[in-house]
């Protein structure tokens, strides 16, 4: 406890408070320390930036702690207002939403959660709009210009791109109707990658083979379809490349996270930096009404002395002309 006061008033006289920095479990019980006793005198903003910066020369220890806890993370940024790791902590709860347990949520202050709840709203809108551009979107070599009046022929030649056209359909919407998409425990995460990366990672050879059971062609048949699907496949990547962009700073170069991290979070986003918007709005509003109170009150003492002057004038009262100020 004395570590924690003498920290605390290190910060005091703007000097460096010392953290025990062997490993990220001893900053975090200094700095847990410290963010109690400054909470019991109000000085969290002198400790703030300190902490801060401690917590962060962990690197990616701390961002791969925040990936594990981000719920208990998420409480201990928004007390010791730190933008960073609270953003950090956010794009992980926000992507773990349909992970988590109701105990879990119900631990999150009302603030947090409330913005958790509001990004998760976000996140599904943006998802169900991906989802319905993939099940709308025609291959581009299918297409036609309104000025051209194409023939029987010129779609014919297109049947194996219509082929992979239904294929796809088919297998897409069997995954929402299993609930692979947006409404799964990862949020859609394995269904989104699987489009994001293409490839043999969907559709593979093995469920073409099931087409053909039902749909034989020759091996040249078979051949031009896989190709038209690999086309088809590329066009659709750029449909689901923002709900693959990584916002975290944990480095997944090795290992990959089982829920997205795109979610964005705002510094308006920030929950204290709305409670200081309000706060200030209401210091405007009491000044305000302070000004207009004010000059309500000198135009009546304005109208007082007037008075006060047209009676003495009315009356001869010249002393009492005398005294009154001039307006």
């Amino acid at each position: 406890m004395y570590k924690h006061y003498d920290n605390l008033f290190r910060a005091y006289y703007n000097e460096k408070p010392e953290f025990d920095d062997k490993n990220i479990a001893t900053v975090l019980n200094d700095c847990v320390g410290l963010i109690d006793v400054a909470d019991n005198v109000g000085s969290i903003h002198v400790i703030s930036e300190s902490v801060d910066i401690a917590l962060l020369r962990q690197g990616q220890v701390l961002f791969r702690s925040i990936a594990a806890n981000a719920t208990a993370w998420a409480d201990l940024a928004f007390r010791v207002r730190s933008p960073t790791i609270f953003k950090e902590a956010m794009v992980h709860l926000v992507g773990q939403w349909n992970l988590l347990s109701q105990a879990d949520r119900d631990g999150l202050k009302p603030e947090v959660l409330n913005l958790c709840q509001r990004k998760h709203e976000e996140l599904k809108l943006m998802k169900q709009a991906v989802e319905i551009r993939i099940l709308g979107h025609y291959p581009v070599v299918v297409q036609r210009q309104q000025t051209s009046t194409p023939g029987r022929m010129s779609y014919s030649n297109d049947i194996y791109m219509w082929m992979v056209l239904s294929l796809f359909r088919q297998w897409f919407s069997q995954s929402i109707c299993e609930q692979r998409n947006y409404l799964c425990r990862d949020g859609g995460a394995t269904l989104y990658r699987q489009i994001g990366e293409g490839g043999y990672t969907y559709l593979d050879r093995k469920t073409l083979e099931g087409f053909h059971s039902y749909f034989p062609m020759s091996h040249k048949g078979m051949c031009v379809l896989e190709n038209h699907l690999s086309v088809y496949k590329q066009e659709l990547k750029p449909f689901v490349s923002g709900l693959l962009t990584h916002r975290s700073q944990l480095d997944i170069t090795k290992d990959t996270l089982p829920y997205l991290t795109c979610c964005v979070v705002e510094n308006s986003d920030l929950p204290w930096k709305k409670d200081q918007a309000g706060n200030s709005a209401a210091r405007g509003k009491v000044l305000s009404r302070k000004r207009r109170f004010e000059a309500s009150a000198a135009d009546d003492d304005d109208e007082e002395i007037l008075a006060n002057m047209s009676k003495a004038a009315r009356y001869g009262d010249n002393d009492n002309l005398k005294e009154s100020p001039q307006v």
